[in-house]
């Protein structure tokens, strides 16, 4: 299957490690992107959750999961843990549990883009459409450089609400930011994008869902 016809937050691993919304992550393998934090974790602390990470990394979601409810509960003051399993639980099928846990996450860290891009998601997922796309909008809106919500931004346009102009101009944006996994995919439906926006009434273009 094509990335265009996946979820690519719904496989997103992010390490955001402290209570000012310090992001040492992005889609699945974490990024070298880091933001100022007040009072970051310690060595020990940044160890024993890159260990819970790489479990989730390996596949091995059990014994992960395990690990980052255990993690979670002595450090609740990080997001990073709440996020992750929210993410593991959604990939699971128990989207009560991750809207449960990307609850927790916001009130934790309500200004960390990623937070908002994986409520997109499952918004998105339970058909509230209008709620993913405020969703999608606010982590954007939070952290403008964030490509990968740019990117399910630009799906969503594309695949759920039929809105080809606002798809090309995110899938655009998200390829200006230095996106470059699927690459060559992405450049793929922009020129078909292009096509379909050029070849359609302006007047066609105004209507639809925002």
């Amino acid at each position: 299957m094509s990335l265009h016809g996946l979820t690519r937050a719904a496989s997103l691993l992010v390490a955001l490690l402290a209570a000012g919304c310090s992001l040492v992550g992005g889609d699945k393998a974490p990024e070298a992107a880091a933001l100022a934090v007040e009072a970051g974790p310690t060595p020990a602390v940044m160890a024993e959750y890159s260990a819970a990470l790489a479990q989730l990394q390996s596949g091995d979601e059990a014994v992960a999961g395990s690990s980052l409810q255990a993690f979670s509960a002595a450090h609740p003051e990080l997001a990073g843990p709440l996020l992750n399993l929210a993410l593991l639980r959604m990939r699971e099928g128990d989207e009560a549990a991750a809207a449960s846990l990307f609850e927790q996450a916001g009130a934790v860290c309500g200004r960390c883009a990623p937070v908002w891009n994986g409520r997109g998601v499952l918004y998105r997922q339970q058909g509230r459409f209008a709620e993913a796309e405020r969703a999608y909008l606010q982590a954007i809106e939070l952290e403008p450089g964030y490509a990968l919500a740019w990117y399910n931004l630009a799906v969503f346009y594309d695949l759920y609400v039929q809105r080809p102009e606002l798809a090309l101009k995110n899938y655009e944006q998200y390829l200006a930011l230095g996106g470059d996994e699927g690459q060559a995919d992405v450049e793929r439906w922009i020129a078909d994008l292009r096509r379909r926006v050029s070849s359609t009434p302006t007047t066609a273009r105004a209507e639809g869902p925002t």
